[in-house]
């Protein structure tokens, strides 16, 4: 099986897990921009273990599903236009690169999943499950939640078809 993974070389971690989450997830609670408190307090609400998080200033956290599945969010669009936090979350899951992903397998699998981006760098061998969420004019912590949820439900079926394996 492909080995997961977490990683990646460009984001600085603090390489302490941080605690389930530092405030108590109100899933009706209406947002414009998160920060790091609330991408662990949505894992947490999830039942995930929050494994890593970004230095103080970023907006990174790391968590693992029960299956043992490893999924990154960062907030992006931080601090803009007058608005403090981050107004984005990239959700991703990667993995080593198997072998039989190829840009037809991908194109495949971009096509049969549009609720997701499926990429993949050659060169680094790695495979990227991408959702984006934007939060400007305000969406709530469930609706956050739910979109990793949609991410997670997705890349069980979108792997083997971006692995060649279909």
């Amino acid at each position: 099986m492909t080995k997961l993974w977490a990683i990646a070389a460009a984001v600085a971690l603090s390489g302490a897990a941080a605690p389930a989450a530092a405030q108590e997830f109100d899933a009706s609670r209406v947002v414009k921009a998160v920060d790091q408190t609330d991408l662990a307090a949505i894992a947490a609400a999830l039942g995930h273990t929050v494994k890593e998080v970004g230095k103080p200033g970023e907006t990174y956290v790391a968590a693992e599903t029960e299956d043992g599945i490893i999924y990154l969010m960062f907030g992006t669009a931080c601090d803009v236009s007058g608005v403090r936090g981050c107004q984005g979350v990239m959700m991703q899951v990667r993995y080593d690169l198997p072998a039989g992903t190829t840009l037809e397998t991908l194109a495949k699998t971009n096509d049969a999943q549009a609720a997701i981006s499926v990429t993949a760098d050659f060169e680094a061998k790695s495979l990227v499950f991408t959702r984006y969420h934007v939060l400007d004019y305000g969406v709530t912590m469930g609706n956050v939640r739910e979109n990793v949820n949609v991410l997670l439900g997705i890349v069980g079926d979108a792997f083997p078809m971006a692995a060649g394996e279909e």
